[in-house]
């Protein structure tokens, strides 16, 4: 029997990228809906809704590949529009992004990767940690959402849908910082990138779309009990 998992997206679908990923955690007779809170919007509506920042600044794409940086207050009531329009046919939700959402009112239990790596770093209790965030714009709420939980924070923007260098230079300057975790604070980061970041840093790394996927692993894990 087929399970179907939902995938909402603050951008645009498909997000192939982050899905395909996922599968490979997930159960072979998984299937992913998605559904994008830009889905359906203008080149035009995106653009203003770039212009007018409102609320934590959160970096996606559109379905052609165009990175877009889009304010939260503006995302919220059509994240809430598309958990409406996947519910009823998904046994399980799982957010695609890191940022900070309210528990929002679902028949199905949603899943929010942000929460899950502020949880898994809350529960280690390191006194250092490392932070790879998309933007430079973000630096300020990111700063103030970790220090809640780690003591000592250093920041670096690497954007996930740019280049290597970036990430690289960024990798660098936290291996300098010599923190005990580095957290990946995007879904956008892959597997791949994860892989590289190890390599330099020499720490524990925190990836946001592994730990979604094995989460969701564990809890689908239910049926076989």
């Amino acid at each position: 029997m087929t399970t179907t998992v939902g995938a909402i997206t603050i951008g645009q679908t498909p997000r192939k990228d982050i899905t395909g990923e996922l599968r490979l955690f997930l159960p072979p007779d998984v299937r992913i809906m998605e559904a994008g809170a830009l889905d359906g919007l203008t080149r035009e509506q995106v653009l203003d809704a770039e212009r007018n920042v409102a609320g934590p600044l959160l970096v996606t794409l559109l379905e052609d590949g165009t990175e877009v940086k889009i304010g939260g207050h503006f995302l919220m009531p059509r994240i809430r529009e598309c958990i409406l329009r996947i519910e009823k046919q998904s046994e399980l939700i799982l957010m695609l992004c890191t940022g900070t959402f309210p528990q929002m009112d679902s028949r199905r239990l949603v899943l929010y990767p942000g929460a899950i790596l502020a949880g898994i770093v809350g529960s280690i209790g390191p006194r250092r940690a490392g932070i790879l965030t998309p933007a430079r714009e973000q630096a300020g709420y990111q700063l103030e959402r970790w220090r809640a939980i780690v003591p000592d924070v250093h920041l670096e923007p690497a954007d996930p849908y740019g280049s290597p260098a970036q990430l690289d230079a960024a990798a660098l300057n936290l291996s300098r910082y010599d923190p005990d975790v580095l957290v990946m604070d995007c879904i956008g980061y892959t597997i791949g990138m994860k892989q590289r970041v190890s390599a330099v840093v020499n720490r524990p790394v925190l990836l946001a779309r592994s730990l979604l996927g094995r989460a969701a692993a564990e809890l689908l894990d239910c049926r076989k009990l």
